[in-house]
């Protein structure tokens, strides 16, 4: 099984990230196969419709776009910024707007506000749009939730994330059984 992770801060380093990382580990320790994209880092360029519509896409974007088709789930992962999720994620998102994953899973995950899932009730209206399947159990973090090297430390967010890995990996393997 092969997931993806998008992570769209605009740090290099981040507690984004930090929940990213723990995502990661918790779905390899499951048997899944990951692949943690740290947006800020890869390079997409701005969403440009002309673009997509000539199909003449630069090498990065190519590359995400496929890597993207080759996945059997996700997990958007998000600071939250103005009470909502990150415009990197938004282009990151933007790019996938042609394709589209009808019936693919998505796990989704922020960090910020207390603990607020302004941003992650947000992205279930794009996931929606996408006509994606969302998992019902979502990770919403906190600084406090770190150690100074943005590791998640918090016990009770590791449980959750135990809980978030499991049912992602059991729905997607539900889906993948139907298909």
């Amino acid at each position: 099984m092969n997931i993806m992770i998008l992570v769209g801060s605009a740090d290099v380093k981040s507690h984004s990230l930090g929940l990213g990382k723990a995502i990661e580990e918790k779905l390899k320790e499951l048997g899944a196969e990951t692949t943690l994209i740290n947006l800020v880092e890869y390079g997409l360029p701005l969403y440009n419709r002309s673009i997509e519509r000539e199909n003449s896409h630069d090498d990065i974007t190519r590359r995400f776009l496929d890597t993207s088709l080759e996945m059997d789930a996700f997990v958007w992962v998000t600071p939250i910024y103005h009470n909502s999720y990150s415009a990197m994620l938004k282009n990151a998102l933007d790019w996938h707007h042609s394709t589209k994953f009808p019936g693919k899973v998505l796990g989704l995950a922020s960090n910020g506000g207390n603990r607020s899932p302004q941003a992650v009730d947000q992205l279930m209206l794009v996931a929606r749009s996408q006509h994606m399947l969302v998992s019902t159990t979502r990770v919403c973090t906190d600084e406090s939730d770190y150690d100074s090297d943005l590791n998640l430390s918090d016990e009770d967010m590791k449980i959750r994330v135990k809980n978030f890995a499991d049912e992602l990996l059991t729905l997607t393997n539900k889906v993948l059984s139907e298909n």
